[in-house]
């Protein structure tokens, strides 16, 4: 074998190796591959969408009706059944430290998330206007927040592939939340299913690299 003297590895052929042997670990536990990357662009162009098209003429502003609400989680808890099936096969018999790691990791932006909405409901009962609680925070602040929170994760865990994506869907929904309570809807999920369709394709250039 060429770059092997004395039984020892040449050092660009080791360098070669690790990074192939690299590559195959992280095809191997990809737990976002792009067809799931994918469907979540077209759920958050569909759920968005539904509620755009059900507050885009509201003057005043009063809030999604109740079948644009139900198409929203119609589509949205399908679509993290989904995440969580195909995170469970991915990593199917892996265990110990990784498998604790990920209990964790669930356990905390579970939190996070949910708490984003339990605030929602506090600005609701302080007497907030229906354009920030039923408006804009509920369309941008989930973004703003779990996307910073997922950005800082994966800096901390040196996996950089989704750092650009997390932050930019932090600054695309702090922009789009100037748009006003109805535009919001709209810009968040087209500007959304854009970046999910670019990380779907970016996704497909490193798996055939």
């Amino acid at each position: 074998m060429s770059g092997i003297e004395g039984g020892e590895l040449d050092p660009r052929t080791a360098a070669t190796l690790l990074e192939q042997t690299k590559r195959q670990a992280q095809r191997r536990f990809d737990v976002g591959p792009p067809l799931l990357t994918t469907s979540a662009a077209v759920v958050v162009l569909v759920a968005y969408g539904a509620v755009w098209f059900s507050v885009r003429h509201q003057h005043p502003y009063t809030g999604p009706s109740l079948r644009a609400i139900a198409v929203l989680y119609g589509t949205l808890i399908p679509w993290f059944v989904l995440v969580a099936v195909v995170t469970r096969r991915a990593t199917s018999g892996v265990g110990g430290r990784s498998s604790t790691q990920r209990k964790a990791d669930g356990i905390v932006f579970a939190t996070i998330w949910t708490f984003v909405y339990v605030f929602q409901g506090a600005l609701h009962h302080a007497g907030a206007s229906h354009a920030i609680a039923y408006g804009i925070y509920p369309a941008a602040a989930p973004l703003v927040i779990v996307g910073s929170a997922a950005a800082a994760y994966q800096v901390g865990r040196r996996e950089f592939g989704w750092v650009p994506y997390s932050l930019a869907v932090v600054v695309l929904a702090g922009l789009a939340s100037f748009a006003g309570p109805a535009r919001v809807w709209g810009i968040v999920g087209v500007g959304l299913c854009a970046l999910l369709l670019c990380r779907t394709a970016m996704q497909l250039r490193l798996r055939r690299a």
